[in-house]
């Protein structure tokens, strides 16, 4: 019986290692980024880390170019690494 626990124990403490599974589709401006073109990515990059451009600007000019684009996807972009934030790595 102790044998058995050590190795639920040992089974549990492996599955912390284990990173999570992703869920949901990824975040419009992270999926943005990855078809873009190495300059584009560079400056959308930029101007999403400059707090004096907003997400509706960002949001506007990224419809004109690629779909459909909301300030809110925008600005949950920006908070990524946060709880409210998207999934994309900071």
């Amino acid at each position: 019986m102790i044998e058995k626990l050590t190795g639920l124990a040992a089974e549990l403490d492996a599955l912390t290692s284990v990173p999570a599974a992703p869920r949901g589709p990824r975040c419009s401006v992270g999926a943005f980024l990855d078809t873009a073109d190495a300059d584009v990515a560079a400056s959308l990059s930029a101007v999403l880390d400059a707090a004096s451009v907003s997400a509706t600007a960002i949001a506007e000019a990224l419809s004109r170019y690629g779909g459909p684009m909301t300030a809110s996807t925008v600005s949950r972009h920006r908070r990524r690494g946060n709880p409210n934030g998207c999934r994309c790595e900071r």
